[in-house]
């Protein structure tokens, strides 16, 4: 047994019906469209915490973003 009762023979016959079905260059695009996404996902975040950095903010603990030189708990 496997993950969660799926052996290793199920998933490779899942995987060869998803070669045929669909075949390897439609799957390699896939994968690609995939590993595009995830990069651009990772290179926005960091531009948005270059981005808050350079503007002067600062995260708190609780998530709440504040100007440099206040304190967290000040109010104006």
């Amino acid at each position: 047994m496997g993950i969660s009762g799926v052996s290793i023979w199920q998933i490779l016959i899942i995987l060869g019906l998803a070669l045929l079905l669909f075949g390897s260059d439609k799957i390699r695009r896939m994968g690609e469209d995939l590993g595009g996404a995830i990069s651009g996902f990772r290179r926005s975040l960091r531009e948005c915490d270059q981005a808050t950095s350079t503007a002067g903010f600062q995260g708190d603990l609780s998530g709440n973003l504040i100007q440099s030189g206040e304190r967290a708990g000040e109010q104006e």
